[in-house]
């Protein structure tokens, strides 16, 4: 297999083989008859072990995120203390460090990669989701995430009913791996948010079907267990649903012509770049209504413009000292004479260079729509 791989890219010498296992964990199931790859057995190929902790750890280590996500008040010493002993974060970064490495070994060396751990429905899926992630704007979207999910962990066996408690089982095969998924995916907007369509509303709309069982989507250990239960004539999709709210989980920083927005993302895995998620572990943030982010405040902002700037364009035209009737809405205005501006030209007021030292030379007399829209337009300068 690993000759059929070389030969699939004649341009690279040599193959990585990246093991997402700590090299200690391999060794401990060579004993047990499992092992890994001997490079004196293969010729051109160089195995790297990246160091993602199995299950139980990761299952331990969010039993602590979330208890410091419950505590009340904390101390600051208490929270750093929790979230520390915790060794969330430090998982987080391991995931995505396994993925940039893809990334990078792909895109700027362009060196085939086969990745694998143990079994290949944990830890392979994490590392090579992160890397698509990585690697492609496609995936970036909200369509192309769905389709990430139903390639990588779906159409792959990812063991959702084992790893997320769907039914009574073994205790000791919960663990949250999709979880971290997902958190490196948060991690990854918050450092370029401009690169995702998706907002955190979505992820955190994903995460929550996950442990739902409300869709068949998530049901089931194996594609073989969703056909014997008959999940697609028994349950419906979490996509079409997820899909018709797209207007709700749309990030409206998001421009597919951004540069951002294309190529491969190299993002800064360095230990200060990593922040926890409170939005999926904070019981405040959790129990209180969500506070409008600046992301979602520009959204109503700039509906709420166009709203306006159709208005404008509708209105009649208002003979100085005269009076308009708006006799659509039956309700009749006297107005003093204003000069309105076009819908039309407001691409051009918008972009018009203003004293830099103050918003308040524009001399057009223009009657901006809002005052928040001219409070944002003078942001710009």
């Amino acid at each position: 297999m690993l000759q059929a791989l070389m030969k699939a890219n004649p341009g690279s010498e040599f193959i990585y083989v990246v093991d997402t296992r700590p090299k200690l964990n391999a060794m401990a199931n060579r004993a047990a008859g499992k092992g890994y790859e001997n490079e004196d057995h293969y010729s051109n190929i160089r195995l790297l072990f990246i160091g993602i902790e199995n299950i139980h750890v990761m299952r331990s280590s969010q039993q602590k995120i979330l208890d410091v996500g419950e505590m009340r008040a904390p101390s600051m010493t208490d929270f750093l203390w929790g979230l520390e002993s915790s060794g969330w974060l430090k998982h987080i970064k391991a995931v995505l460090d396994a993925g940039v490495f893809i990334a990078k070994a792909v895109a700027d060396e362009g060196v085939s990669v086969l990745v694998h751990c143990s079994d290949g429905w944990d830890r392979t899926a994490q590392a090579c989701s992160v890397a698509s992630i990585l690697l492609d704007p496609f995936y970036r979207t909200i369509r192309g995430f769905m389709v990430l999910i139903e390639r990588d962990w779906v159409s792959f066996g990812h063991k959702f009913s084992h790893r997320y408690a769907h039914l009574d089982g073994d205790p000791k095969e919960v663990s949250p791996v999709l979880d971290q998924f997902l958190e490196c995916v948060w991690q990854l907007s918050e450092q370029f948010p401009c690169a995702f369509q998706f907002n955190e509303r979505f992820l955190v709309a994903v995460h929550s079907h996950v442990y739902s069982c409300q869709y068949g989507t998530f049901l089931g250990n194996s594609e073989k267990e969703r056909r014997d239960m008959r999940l697609r004539e028994r349950s419906h999709s979490v996509w079409p649903q997820l899909w018709s709210e797209r207007s709700r989980f749309s990030n409206p920083l998001y421009k597919a012509e951004l540069s951002q927005s294309q190529g491969v993302l190299r993002p800064n895995t360095s230990p200060y770049c990593f922040k926890m998620w409170k939005g999926l572990y904070s019981h405040l943030e959790k129990a209180t209504p969500p506070r409008q982010s600046p992301a979602d405040f520009l959204s109503a902002v700039r509906e709420e413009s166009q709203h306006l700037e159709e208005e404008l364009t509708n209105q009649q035209e208002v003979p100085a000292g005269g009076t308009a009737h708006h006799s659509e809405q039956g309700i009749q205005h006297t107005n003093t004479p204003l000069t309105r501006t076009p819908a039309s030209a407001w691409a051009t007021v918008r972009t018009q260079q203003l004293d830099p030292t103050s918003c308040d030379g524009f001399q057009n007399k223009v009657q901006f729509v809002l005052v928040v829209e001219r409070w944002l337009f003078c942001l710009q300068l």
